[in-house]
């Protein structure tokens, strides 16, 4: 669920209509600067399982708390390894987590609301094996701001910006300094010079993986403690900042809160830990993010049709929700919202870290986890997201001319046209009409039901184009069957949309992410791995999600007594390498140098 939208292109386009597949991204894969393991190559080296659960243990139970897409992973390749009795349990009455793809009307399935993930980096290598292995394909039509003929709103005056044009005057400033810094690095006043996050991505490219550690080290040790405004501060007001031009206090600021460089608010996100935002830059994950006509649930359906021993992963799902988990002498005890208990041999949990602390007490005693591992689960930030969609008889800004995108500093913030039927002119059309975080989305949930909301969102729209909002209507003004809404906070089992840490917290996802390794000695072996995007360094991005679930993959089939193929697996060849403020120390798992 990319907050960034793309800020760096460079794909070419594939000759099959704008379709993207392996041979048309970018290659070699890499490793992401905080695990420093590549998944990619570890996936596309094991294309028949990750490892072989032994026979004796075939029939162990193996349960995993969510059917997302780190859940559907897991049971994927446990299966493939030779599990034979894996089952979900699913608290919601759908599959596929934040990848949901909601239509609005049966009749028109190809016209999707995206209320979770809608953009996809090439650099999610995980997700694109995923992709290529179940033949679903990527575009790179999404109109994102300056793709497209682009509206800003700012301070009440309307800016444009043409499609594949230079942003505004109004941004030479911000616009200049940000790219300099992601191109050029900074010097501090005092202390040794930071590399481009850009340089830190070709080490990691060219396998300097060292050179890499080394240098996000630094970052870490500069703005490890810095909130992403405090940190521009330190930045851009320094006597040498990146670009040449020190920014206008609070002028330059507020603009780049409210409008970014011309992609979107980034205000909303400045009490984030400004490691968070370097992290994007440097794994490339706001850079040519791609477009799943398709819609992402289409891989959360893939992996749930696979067939195991005349079974498919969906019929292994138990719409129960679990209400506790602990570790007893005769395994892993499940306590059902139903009141019955199950016992299972193993247990992979992804649910998000609130629902973890809020609906299963996984932070409580008898878990397994250690002090530091329910703090973690307690004090990540989980980002506040709203999503209101609205399918239009018409797509009315081609044929009227007017902007596919609209960023504004009000309370619709972003705006996106959509085409799912570009081959049609005359097709219904998609118009996202908010996606909104944290103060953004809180301030919607007062906004009522969809016809007031879209309503009120349509009249602050019109402070930027008066034009446009008027044609923001849904079919037929049915406000129920065409207009779908998600407040990721009121959603259950979810009570936010995705990991962003605050300042310092970065130990946290180090607790969480490496969890996992604790199966490789049978005295510290938990029984329970954590995974899902929440417990990764990539929250809200399918990527985080998938390869925790290989993680926790790899964790059952060692603690199980099996093998794991390859000559590098995740749970024997990745080790934490960064002091995030002290917190390593405290890993269950040594440290290796």
């Amino acid at each position: 669920m990319p907050f960034i939208p793309n800020l760096r292109r460079r794909l070419r386009p594939s000759p099959l209509a704008g379709e993207f597949g392996a041979t048309e991204r970018q290659s070699p894969s890499f490793g992401y600067i905080d695990t420093l393991f590549d998944y990619g190559s570890y996936l596309a080296g094991s294309p028949d399982a990750l490892g072989r659960v032994p026979p004796a243990a075939a029939n162990a139970t193996i349960a995993i708390i969510g059917a997302g897409i780190a859940g559907l992973v897991a049971a994927y390749e446990l299966l493939r390894a030779g599990a034979a009795n894996v089952v979900l349990f699913e608290a919601s009455d759908r599959i596929g987590g934040r990848a949901w793809s909601s239509t609005f009307t049966e009749s028109a399935p190809e016209f999707l609301a995206e209320l979770g993930a809608m953009r996809f980096p090439p650099s999610e290598y995980s997700l694109f094996h995923y992709l290529d292995r179940f033949g679903i394909k990527a575009t790179s039509s999404f109109p994102d701001p300056g793709a497209v003929l682009t509206n800003l709103g700012y301070q009440g005056k309307t800016y444009v910006w043409p499609a594949h044009g230079n942003p505004p005057d109004m941004f030479a400033t911000v616009n200049t300094g940000w790219n300099a810094f992601i191109s050029e690095g900074f010097t501090p006043e005092t202390g040794p010079a930071l590399i481009a996050p850009v340089a830190i991505t070709q080490l990691l490219r060219s396998g300097q993986t060292a050179a890499a550690r080394n240098a996000w080290q630094a970052y870490i040790n500069v703005f490890g403690n810095e909130s992403f405004y405090s940190a521009l501060c330190r930045i851009f007001g320094s006597a040498n900042p990146p670009g040449g031009t020190r920014w206008r206090y609070p002028d330059d600021y507020e603009l780049f809160g409210a409008l970014g460089v011309g992609s979107g608010g980034l205000g909303p996100m400045y009490p984030v830990a400004f490691l968070e935002i370097v992290r994007l830059m440097v794994d490339e994950l706001e850079t040519d993010q791609l477009f799943i006509p398709a819609g992402i649930e289409s891989l959360a359906r893939a992996f749930s049709t696979q067939v195991f021993e005349r079974r498919s992963i969906a019929q292994r799902v138990i719409r129960t929700p679990v209400a506790r988990v602990t570790r007893e002498a005769a395994g892993v005890k499940l306590w059902l919202e139903d009141g019955t208990t199950q016992f299972a041999d193993r247990v992979i949990v992804t649910a998000s870290t609130r629902a973890m602390q809020i609906d299963m007490a996984l932070n409580g005693p008898g878990t397994s986890l250690s002090p530091q591992q329910c703090t973690a689960i307690d004090d990540v930030h989980l980002t506040s997201s709203s999503k209101v969609f609205v399918m239009t008889q018409r797509k009315f800004w081609l044929d009227e001319n007017l902007p596919a995108n609209i960023q504004t500093d009000t309370l619709v913030r972003g705006v996106y046209c959509l085409d799912y039927a570009p081959q049609n002119p005359n097709s219904p059309g998609v118009v996202l009409l908010s996606y909104a975080w944290e103060d953004d989305a809180i301030k919607q949930l007062a906004l009522g039901d969809n016809r007031r909301r879209v309503q009120r969102l349509v009249a602050d729209l019109a402070q930027t184009n008066a034009a446009f909002a008027r044609h923001v209507v849904p079919i037929g003004n049915d406000y129920d069957r065409y207009v779908r809404v998600v407040d990721w906070d009121l959603e259950r089992g979810y009570y936010g949309a995705f990991k962003l840490n605050f300042a310092g917290g970065d130990g946290y996802s180090q607790q969480l992410f490496f969890q996992f390794q604790a199966s490789r000695n049978p005295s510290t072996d938990p029984s329970i791995y954590l995974a899902g995007d929440s417990c990764s360094f990539t929250g809200g991005w399918v990527e985080g999600a998938l390869q925790t679930g290989v993680n926790a993959v790899c964790a059952v089939i060692r603690s199980l007594g099996g093998e794991l193929f390859g000559p590098a697996n995740p749970l024997d060849n990745m080790t934490p390498q960064y002091d995030y403020g002290g917190r390593a120390t405290s890993l269950a798992v040594p440290v290796e140098s």
